[in-house]
């Protein structure tokens, strides 16, 4: 089944995470707050991809699926690895103190870069997807009837608590992706028979969305950051999933942003980067959100019109 409002929704996740690698640290509190909703969308990709981990419903297909998987997602993890090692070997030297950063002479570094993302900030998702998705499949095989999605709901939340206990690198990364995509998986089956019913609905299901976001950030503070995440999620993916465009052209922009989003996740540091320089030698701290909001916007711009290009290559449109 082909989810117009999904694809949407895949489009501005990609555009929230372009927000999260600003390197604008020094802020006024409107610069802080336009970027409060930034972290949430890292969250969304992983429930998004759970959502749509319905087919999986047999263990025996488990080997075929984890083959498809990295099929997708290791030829663009292997590519952009190599890309930013590079490029940050380019920093080091024209930005960065004039010398290759010590990290790349240990041993640690290569591991992680290897099997966890290491060369760059962002690039653990691709990696962690892969073995959440390959871990959750074998799972959701075991138990895949749909009155088992608020069962899966509630593992996804428990599986995010003791992300937040562990306290450390993989709570917060693997584990965090792993209670997302399974919370994301438990919607989608609690959703998968419902939607025609709850299509009707949609205004207000989108007014709840809308009011959960708001309520997430009032909250700072009072209530972890993942766990809000958490909370929020399923109204976002329930509103966005019964989206029916009429709009022909409008079914084509969200296309494009679904189809795009991955590409728009993998090369949105270069421009963050090359931008952050940019704004830090021109503009004095502290930043406004005009400021943050301007060059949130440029670095998505041109990660889009980037990928729009990369796509229209055919050797390299694997990798993106």
């Amino acid at each position: 089944m082909r989810y117009n409002g999904i694809d949407l929704l895949r489009g501005i996740a990609a555009f929230g995470i372009v927000g999260c690698h600003l390197s604008l640290p020094e802020r006024t509190d409107a610069g802080c707050l336009v970027t409060a909703l930034c972290d949430f969308n890292v969250g969304l990709f992983a429930a998004i991809a759970g959502f749509l981990m319905g087919g999986v419903n047999r263990p025996k297909e488990l080997l075929g699926y984890a083959k498809k998987r990295a099929g997708r997602l290791l030829p663009p993890y292997v590519a952009w690895s190599v890309v930013f090692l590079l490029m940050t070997i380019v920093f080091d030297i024209l930005l960065d103190g004039g010398q290759v950063n010590p990290r790349y002479h240990t041993p640690q570094f290569w591991i992680g870069t290897v099997f966890w993302g290491g060369s760059a900030a962002h690039l653990w998702f691709l990696t962690c997807l892969l073995y959440a998705q390959v871990l959750s499949a074998w799972a959701f095989g075991v138990l895949n009837e749909a009155k088992h999605g608020i069962l899966w709901v509630f593992v996804g939340g428990g599986v995010m608590y003791a992300g937040i206990r562990f306290n450390n690198w993989y709570g917060t990364y693997p584990v965090r992706l792993l209670a997302f995509l399974v919370t994301g998986y438990g919607f989608g089956l609690l959703a998968k028979h419902r939607l025609e019913g709850l299509r009707s609905h949609s205004p207000f299901l989108l007014a709840v969305a809308v009011a959960a976001l708001v309520l997430h950030v009032c909250i700072r503070g009072i209530i972890p950051g993942f766990y809000r995440d958490w909370l929020v999620v399923g109204p976002v993916l329930i509103a966005f999933a019964v989206l029916d465009f009429k709009s022909e052209r409008i079914k084509c922009i969200a296309t494009f942003l679904g189809a795009t989003s991955m590409g728009v996740y993998l090369v949105h540091p270069l421009f963050t980067r090359v931008l952050s320089v940019a704004v830090v030698k021109c503009i004095p701290a502290p930043y406004t959100a005009t400021v943050v909001l301007s060059e949130w916007f440029l670095a998505w711009l041109g990660s889009i019109v980037a990928v729009s290009f990369l796509r229209c290559l055919p050797f390299v449109k694997r990798f993106v």
